[in-house]
Formats: C-alpha cells, sequence, structure tokens
C-alpha cells in the first residue's frame, strides 16, 4: 500500500472494504411458520407461511415466483399469495399445497424445498423455502379389502309435502293480521270498534262530530259535556273541581294531567255557570280535543285490549 496515503484514508478503505465483503457473503434467511406436523390425509390443503429477511439491496423477483401446479406425482403446488412482512423481516408469503399420496398405512411425508429469486448488483441469487415433513394417514382402513370398499349408492330426492309448511305460513299470517288490527284499533282506525276503546274513546269520536260544526259557544260547550261525562264515566261517579286531588289519587297513571284538567275545569266553570256572558270565553274544540287525545292514550297504555 502506498505509504504517502493518510492513515485516516487507509482504515477508510479497509473498513468499506470489510463492509462490503460482509453484506456480499451474508445470505437470506428463510423462517418457515408452519401448521400442525400431523392429522392430513388424501386431499387436504397445507398452507406454510415463510418470513424473508435479506441483505441490503436485495429485490425479490416475484416474476420467478413457482407457478401452482404439479410438483411430484402426489404434491400440487395451489398457490403462492404475497403477505405484508413483519417487524424484522423484508417479505412474507404463503404457499399453499395439496396432497393426493395414497398410502396404506400412516407415514410421514416431506414437502421438498421451494426455490426463489432475488436480484442485487445485477446478479441473481437464489434461495429456498426450507422442506417440510409432517404426518400422513391413509383415507381408507387398511383392514377393509378395497374390492369390499364400494361407495355409497345414490340417494333419490325425498319429496317434502307443502302441506306442513303451508299450515304454518297461515298460522304466521294470521298472527301479522291479528297484530295489525290490534294496532289499527288501538290508534282508532276501526271505527266499527272504536265503543269498545274506554271512556274518552267515545269522547273522541263525539269530538270528531262537534270538529265539524261552525265554531260557537253551545259547540264549546257540548265539547266540555264530552269531556266531563268522560271523566265522571272514568271516576264511577260526577267529578267536580274540588274532587278533582282526589280523582288523580285514585288514578294515579292520570297525574301528569292534573295542571291540565285543572285549567280545563276553571274554564268550563265560567262558561257554564258564570253570570256575566262577556266572562264566557268559548273554547275551541281542538284544545279539549287535544286533552282528551291524551286521556284517551293513558288509558289505553294500562291495557292490552
Amino acid at each position: 500500500m502506498n505509504n504517502n496515503l493518510p492513515s485516516w484514508l487507509v482504515f477508510f478503505v479497509l473498513l468499506m472494504t470489510g463492509s462490503i465483503a460482509r453484506s456480499e457473503s451474508s445470505a437470506v434467511v428463510v423462517e418457515l411458520e408452519t401448521p400442525r406436523a400431523y392429522g392430513y390425509s388424501l386431499g387436504d390443503k397445507i398452507t406454510l407461511k415463510a418470513h424473508i429477511k435479506t441483505p441490503l439491496f436485495y429485490q425479490l423477483e416475484t416474476g420467478f415466483l413457482p407457478n401452482p401446479g404439479s410438483l411430484t406425482d402426489w404434491l400440487r403446488l395451489d398457490s403462492v399469495e404475497l403477505l405484508d412482512a413483519q417487524s424484522g423481516f423484508d417479505y412474507a408469503m404463503a404457499i399453499t399445497y395439496q396432497v393426493f399420496k395414497s398410502v396404506d398405512a400412516a407415514t410421514e411425508l416431506t414437502i421438498p424445498a421451494l426455490p426463489i429469486r432475488f436480484s442485487h448488483t445485477g446478479t441473481s441469487e437464489t434461495a429456498n423455502i426450507p422442506a417440510w415433513t409432517f404426518g400422513y394417514s391413509p383415507l381408507l382402513p387398511k383392514s377393509k379389502p378395497e374390492a369390499q370398499i364400494l361407495p355409497e349408492p345414490e340417494l333419490s330426492a325425498v319429496p317434502i309435502s307443502p302441506d306442513k309448511h303451508a299450515l304454518k305460513l297461515t298460522v304466521l299470517w294470521t298472527c301479522a293480521a291479528l297484530i295489525l288490527l290490534y294496532i289499527a284499533w288501538f290508534y282508532g282506525k276501526i271505527p266499527f270498534l272504536e265503543r269498545y276503546s274506554g271512556a274518552f274513546g267515545q269522547a273522541c269520536r263525539d269530538l270528531k262530530k262537534l270538529k265539524k260544526l261552525p265554531p260557537s259557544q253551545e259547540t264549546s260547550q257540548k265539547a266540555m259535556q264530552c269531556f266531563h261525562r268522560a271523566l265522571n264515566q272514568l271516576a264511577g261517579e260526577t267529578v267536580f273541581a274540588a274532587q278533582l286531588p282526589e280523582f288523580f289519587s285514585r288514578f294515579p297513571q292520570f297525574k301528569s294531567l292534573e295542571d291540565r284538567t285543572g285549567i280545563f275545569f276553571q274554564a268550563s266553570e265560567r262558561l257554564f255557570f258564570s253570570g256575566h256572558p262577556e266572562t264566557r270565553t268559548m273554547i275551541a274544540v281542538e284544545k279539549i280535543e287535544e286533552l282528551c287525545l291524551l286521556y284517551r292514550k293513558l288509558e289505553r297504555g294500562g291495557r292490552w285490549i
């Protein structure tokens, strides 16, 4: 070596030379992830996963990956699939084989090594997916002669009677119709059944008729009478304003309407009993109907029918 070169340059050249040598001499590392090594028989598929670590600048030549097809007289390569590499590895692939070996007794078979190719610095290098051995069992019992093993006879189609399914369908449709009928009745969509819908159901029907009349003090009085009649029927007696606390104590399900009912009774008292006509305020039928609908909803809420 030229003694005129600086010592630091000599050291740098030696360091780089050593690094390049180590890099070129580095081998491709393949770690094989395998399934169970036993319990396979004719036609089974086996998938091996290869995790590959390469030296710097190595590139997998995907165009040279093995194509699916027969590898031996009993082993077929089914597929080669590239996967996302795990941490610490550069490549990963799943290799699936299918076995067609006919044997008389349990034995061990070995899947041969599978070559793959990498390119680097203008050259190619081949590495192998390692061979793998697994336990293999015959599909048919050895104790029974092959001549005595007969295929199962073909079974003819069993006719299915539609009667049973028709009955089930009829029951389902009947149940659905009854549920829809109940819902329609509950929301007052069946006029000829509404008379069974409770005191406030009847009041709501009467108010619907009153809404068709021209607004007047007489119409308001009739609408209020509808509400009073329903409340009395529900209580089983005539309910006066002073008895409202007792009524809501007996029927707590209507407690949320206590304030509105009190206001209604005040308006009713003015309309029916005020000695001064100017204080008799005409109340819209719609407002009374709104209160009746709330009562009807709560009245039905505790009943299934």
